[in-house]
């Protein structure tokens, strides 16, 4: 359950430190235009930032794909 809590925890500071280095405008900017790109609420790139929820493998592409950069760690599962 560590390791789990440990992806959410690396996930949503990944995604706070990109948002965090935006003033609020660009900042909230941003905000709208991954949860326009992800069909969610704001409130959920809030919680995903937060890390109160789990980013879902889909979403963190497309994110990536929004920001037009990697900012989510690859480590790969063993099968």
């Amino acid at each position: 359950m560590t390791e789990k809590n440990n992806k959410i925890r690396k996930d949503s500071e990944a995604l706070r430190d990109f948002l965090e280095q935006f003033e609020r405008h660009d900042k909230v900017y941003w905000i709208t235009q991954l949860s326009e790109g992800c069909m969610v609420p704001r409130h959920t790139v809030h919680n995903w930032s937060k890390g109160l929820i789990r980013i879902p493998a889909l979403y963190k592409l497309k994110i990536e794909e929004i920001i037009g950069q990697e900012i989510f760690d690859r480590i790969t599962e063993p099968a």
